[in-house]
């Protein structure tokens, strides 16, 4: 390939997992209980005393048919609705989250351990995932929640400050350079891959062919970090290994601003992710949600302030 930006591609990597290994993998997901929402909806959770949002059986239910519409992506069936159910379940149950951490410290605050369980990475995934779709209000929502996560120290400290998710904060960054009004102030290991520092640099770039070659190697990229975590080496991609949300995320941003995109050929980007989704009707909350949010409405009257957009804006 002609490189006049004396870019170092990497190739694919050697062992790659293969499309139909990971559609076996993502079949092997299990159905998540919701017992405990419906306890909690019914207050039936007797155990319960401080009445603590269900948050975690929204995020397994989340992650459950996020995992479900991989594999119809992979296998070439509809996939896109079942995926916005899965961020509906995921963005509620990080909703809820959230609050609990605001929530904890006010009833806490000497507490030796503040809470701080979030998990960036999934919320980034949610984020991306959404403008993909093209779920353009509740991709916003998420970026900023997210950032908001990071700015108040919510997210889990291991995850952020050891396992250096850099394709991540790459996409949080590509966030707040196309808003332009959020702040983080990323450590180091957000800056150190060049692939992305240069992509940063040229995502507004009118011709998608000066583009074209970074992407290009960032695709090389994403099939090198999708393999599984180890004890003490951490990769981007271990949850994608054959879905380019990195690169889809840009070209659908590049296409909101109004740009056209490269043609990227590689087999990263093989159907369905040769082109941007049509867009999907939004989620529709099911009765289970509708519950939740009563109760958590009741319990605690300042819960739509808290994880308002206006407050997740102001860090």
């Amino acid at each position: 390939m002609n490189n006049p930006n004396n870019i170092t591609y990497m190739g694919i990597a050697p062992h790659w997992p293969s499309r139909r290994s990971v559609i076996n993998l993502l079949h092997q997901t299990n159905p998540c209980s919701m017992e405990s929402v419906i306890a909690y909806n019914a207050r039936t959770d007797l155990k319960n005393t401080l009445g603590i949002p269900p948050h975690a059986s929204y995020w397994r239910s989340g992650a459950t048919l996020l995992n479900k519409a991989h594999g119809l992506a992979l296998e070439g069936a509809p996939w896109e609705q079942e995926m916005i159910n899965a961020l509906g379940s995921l963005t509620f149950g990080a909703r809820l989250y959230f609050f609990w951490h605001f929530q904890f410290r006010i009833l806490f605050p000497n507490h030796p351990q503040p809470l701080r369980m979030m998990s960036w990475e999934m919320t980034t995934e949610i984020m991306a995932m959404d403008i993909i779709l093209g779920q353009t209000d509740e991709g916003i929502y998420q970026g900023y929640l997210t950032h908001a996560t990071l700015n108040r120290t919510y997210q889990l400290k291991m995850s952020y400050e050891e396992e250096h998710r850099r394709g991540h904060a790459f996409m949080l960054r590509l966030f707040a350079d196309w808003r332009g009004d959020i702040t983080h102030e990323w450590p180091s290991f957000a800056f150190g891959e060049p692939i992305y520092e240069s992509i940063l640099e040229k995502w507004r770039e009118p011709d998608s062919e000066i583009l074209k070659p970074w992407l290009l190697a960032a695709c090389d990229r994403h099939t090198h970090e999708s393999k599984d975590d180890t004890e003490t080496v951490f990769y981007d991609f271990s949850a994608f290994p054959r879905t380019p949300i990195e690169i889809l995320f840009l070209l659908r941003l590049r296409e909101l601003i109004g740009l056209q995109n490269p043609v990227l050929e590689h087999p990263l980007m093989e159907s369905p992710f040769d082109k941007l989704p049509i867009i999907q009707t939004p989620y529709m909350p099911d009765e289970l949600v509708i519950g939740t949010l009563s109760r958590v409405r009741e319990d605690w009257p300042d819960f739509d302030q808290v994880v308002a957009l206006d407050a997740l804006k102001g860090n």
